[in-house]
């Protein structure tokens, strides 16, 4: 009934927020899915624990066509070689309730106008909870002006929308922004999603304000929004937000780190 979609390229020297990562997949209340896993080029170790999983439990299903790295090339193997009627995303240092798939299900089954879905979440941080973050319930192309209404790896999509618009793209404009490409081309496509309220999802944030982009990723997301915005109407009003991620990354990382928890302070009261 359910793929779910994970790229993998996992080096770090602990397996444990894998292990906790596909073991909360492997858990959910709704069981009839299928866990699509594309690792290539991770560590010898990473390998070795996904194989034991397929061999242990059959709706692990490994898929390794060699040199494909990326995480949209990663995605769209699995996606290709995927059978459900929905898709669902996951990342592997992240954590899904028990009742996370079966949830969102209920809801896109309730909710017909809506075609995909995310919810709230816990983040983390070197193993331990340092905030929550919610997102507007039915986001609009304004939500995506100052950052992205969804968190990607939360989602539950209906299959047909991803196919619709080909998946994810694989222009190296859209490395480490290939989510907010992806979203914003689904709604160019007439698309709506929403999110839940309900927090199903524990996410592993970086330990820096700025994450691990480096300004030549940023530059990539500014290309982005100008073309996406550009398609949607949306210029120039939205140019100021064009050049945001270019901002972001000038700023001193403790003026960001400020600001973030002055934002995130605000949008809990």
């Amino acid at each position: 009934m359910i793929s779910v979609l994970m790229g993998v390229y996992y080096q770090k020297d602990s397996l444990a927020l894998l292990e906790r990562s596909v073991d909360s997949i492997l858990s959910q209340t709704l069981t009839d899915l299928e866990f699509v896993i594309c690792d290539d080029g991770s560590k010898d170790s990473v390998r070795r624990y996904l194989e034991k999983k397929a061999e242990n439990d059959h709706r692990v299903r490994l898929v390794r066509p060699g040199a494909c790295l990326s995480l949209p090339e990663k995605l769209n193997v699995c996606l290709r070689e995927s059978r459900g009627e929905w898709i669902a995303r996951m990342d592997d240092d992240d954590y899904a309730y028990p009742d996370r798939l079966e949830r969102q299900m209920q809801y896109l089954n309730e909710h017909s106008e809506i075609s995909f879905v995310g919810c709230s979440a816990r983040l983390c941080c070197g193993g331990e909870v340092v905030g929550e973050r919610r997102f507007p319930e039915f986001p609009d192309v304004r939500d995506f002006y100052f950052s992205q209404p969804f968190l990607h790896p939360a989602l539950l999509f209906k299959r047909q929308v991803l196919e619709t618009v080909n998946g994810y793209s694989e222009d190296m404009r859209c490395r480490l922004c290939e989510d907010y490409d992806l979203l914003l081309r689904l709604y160019y496509a007439g698309y709506q999603g929403a999110n839940m309220p309900d927090v199903l999802f524990d996410y592993t944030i970086p330990p820096t304000a700025k994450g691990n982009r480096r300004m030549k990723h940023r530059w990539n997301e500014v290309v982005i929004r100008f073309i996406r915005f550009r398609e949607l109407g949306r210029l120039p009003q939205a140019l100021p937000w064009v050049v945001k991620p270019i901002i972001v990354g000038a700023l001193p990382e403790n003026l960001l780190a400020y600001l973030k928890k002055r934002r995130e302070g605000r949008k809990n009261v």
